[in-house]
């Protein structure tokens, strides 16, 4: 019947069922994209997802950070001075990680809230 989604995707011209022999991209999407989904998901339902990339953002760039940093009384300033200046894209990864600590809180307290 016309108008009803298959449950799998089926190829209709020769050019698509050659393109789905050798790489079945467009099945994967087609399956992605018609997986039957709840009719009360909307946009508050991200933010786990959120809190997924910010708790790996800030293990990598902790990691990072943390093989350039010095604990150490006298040359902890002077190893983040090192970090912002000598490491390529120091500044970036400092600053990525205190705003993905300020970001996490935000999308903790979201998540929570969220109703």
């Amino acid at each position: 019947m016309a108008g009803i989604p298959h449950d799998h995707y089926e190829p209709g011209s020769k050019g698509e069922k050659w393109l789905h022999s050798r790489l079945p991209i467009v099945g994967l999407l087609y399956d992605t994209i018609m997986l039957p989904t709840p009719k009360n998901l909307n946009w508050m339902w991200i933010w786990g997802a959120v809190l997924t990339f910010c708790l790996a953002l800030q293990i990598i760039t902790g990691i990072v950070l943390a093989m350039h940093y010095t604990p150490h009384v006298d040359e902890a300033f002077a190893s983040v001075e090192h970090i912002m200046r000598n490491v390529n894209g120091g500044h970036m990864l400092r600053y990525l990680h205190a705003n993905g600590a300020s970001l996490f809180f935000i999308a903790v307290y979201a998540h929570i809230f969220r109703g």
